[in-house]
């Protein structure tokens, strides 16, 4: 019996622990709980979305569409509107006020500014590429003495 007071009390002070305020962004309170529930929420959103774009780029979508290209183009974009949405929706139910994260936009932009120009100008030329489709896959490619095909094109 004893045993088990002991142990309530120490779920007691571990949950108190968990929902203990570390700071305040806007009018909300982040605790320890609301990280590891947003990391949570976070991950299981990237799997859901990669899987579900493959799922519409190997079964689905290929059965109504027979350019490969295409279909790899709107999968890709229905996986970034769904992160995108997604991202929305959690920071909201979190209680998060996305203008309280403007800051982090500022300091991804600084960043972007500092040492991140070739990442972005990466995924941006991927867009282009998946949007305006100049190449497929399954193009050949040559570029000075190096002769490839396009197996795949990822944003």
């Amino acid at each position: 019996m004893e045993f088990i007071k002991s142990l309530e009390g120490s779920l007691k002070d571990f949950f108190r622990l968990l929902d203990e305020p570390l700071f305040h962004l806007g009018s909300t309170d982040i605790t320890l709980l609301t990280i590891f529930t947003l990391l949570f929420s976070l991950i299981l959103l990237i799997i859901i979305s990669s899987r579900l774009a493959k799922l519409l780029e190997r079964k689905i979508l290929p059965k109504y569409i027979h350019n490969s290209g295409l279909v790899k183009s709107i999968a890709t974009i229905i996986k970034y509107v769904i992160l995108l949405l997604g991202f929305i929706i959690i920071f909201q139910s979190a209680g998060l006020n996305l203008s309280a994260l403007s800051v982090l936009a500022g300091a991804i932009g600084v960043g972007i500014g500092f040492g991140l120009q070739n990442i972005a100008n990466n995924f941006i030329s991927g867009l282009i590429i998946l949007f305006e489709r100049p190449i497929k896959v399954g193009d050949c490619i040559e570029v000075g003495d190096i002769v490839g095909n396009v197996h795949t094109i990822s944003g």
